[in-house]
């Protein structure tokens, strides 16, 4: 009997105890669930996390002087001023992409673009200057092309201080504009022939060196074309006008030089001279027809 008894404690016992542990792992507060319920407000917490607000990284700035670049660039404008309108405008659009790029990428594609418009500005005058000299080859003697940058700064240099004791000056009888642009282009390698000479001294000089009318009808026996006032675009540091003021009705009136030609976006170009009576280095054109004389008008002749 105390046998069976004892049985029925331990039975007991065990049954207690394993209802009780199992009434633990089911109780709301347990360990187990709160480990659960925190996993899950994690990882809904997670996903309504909002993305972050930060910044992305700022592109590269550009790695070389865009501006210095642009300027060099501009430069090709007024050197080659005698390509074809098309291609400058190219090269002028290239460069103000250029001027207003401010990324790495952005720089760099746009110095590619100058880079190609520039060498098209380049071929399209090597094209044209040689277009012209065999236009001219069956009748010119004077060297084709020549050294335009001594030429430039012969007359640069001579402009105001008169090599008259070599050339003389032909000012006080007329004028020395005509003068001094035959001696400027001596300077850039032409040579004295039996229409077009000076041995220097006073009154030894033949009249298409010291007179406009007679140089230009030199300058149609050596076959070179001419622009006007209404067609700038092949016009070149160089050149050389002759210029009839409206005002005088006496044929043509004055010589200069073209020494600069400067691009003008969506209107012609402005070009400039140097000569000697009124002497400067940069009269402006449409200046001197329009305002320092009226209705006037100028051959701007091409010379290869």
């Amino acid at each position: 009997m105390a046998t069976l008894v004892s049985a029925v404690i331990v039975a007991s016992l065990v049954v207690g105890v394993f209802g009780f542990v199992r009434s633990l792992s089911e109780r709301p507060g347990s360990e187990a669930s709160g480990a659960a319920s925190a996993l899950q407000v994690r990882t809904v917490s997670d996903a309504t996390t909002p993305a972050s607000t930060a910044e992305p990284p700022k592109a590269d700035a550009p790695t070389f002087d865009t501006a210095a670049a642009a300027d060099a660039a501009m430069t090709v404008l007024g050197d080659y001023s005698d390509a074809v309108r098309p291609t400058k405008d190219a090269l002028y659009t290239a460069i103000q992409s250029l001027r207003a790029a401010t990324t790495a990428e952005a720089a760099d594609a746009a110095q590619a673009q100058v880079t190609q418009s520039a060498e098209a500005v380049k071929a399209d005058a090597t094209a044209y200057r040689a277009e012209i000299a065999a236009k001219a080859s069956a009748s010119n003697t004077q060297p084709v092309g020549g050294d335009v940058a001594a030429q430039m700064a012969y007359l640069h240099q001579h402009v105001f201080s008169y090599n008259s004791a070599e050339w003389g000056d032909y000012n006080p009888y007329g004028g020395d504009c005509t003068n001094f642009a035959s001696q400027g282009l001596i300077a850039r390698g032409w040579h004295i022939d039996k229409t077009w000479y000076s041995k220097g001294k006073m009154w030894t000089a033949s009249k298409p060196w010291i007179a406009t009318a007679p140089m230009a009808a030199y300058f149609d026996k050596l076959g070179f074309g001419y622009s006007t006032e209404a067609d700038l675009d092949r016009v070149r540091v160089g050149d050389i006008g002759l210029f009839s003021w409206g005002e005088t009705q006496a044929g043509m009136d004055h010589t200069m030089t073209v020494s600069k030609v400067e691009y003008v976006p969506g209107g012609p170009p402005k070009v400039y001279f140097i000569s000697h009576n009124y002497d400067g280095e940069y009269r402006e054109l449409t200046n001197a027809l329009y305002v320092e004389h009226q209705n006037s008008t100028v051959r701007i002749y091409h010379l290869p």
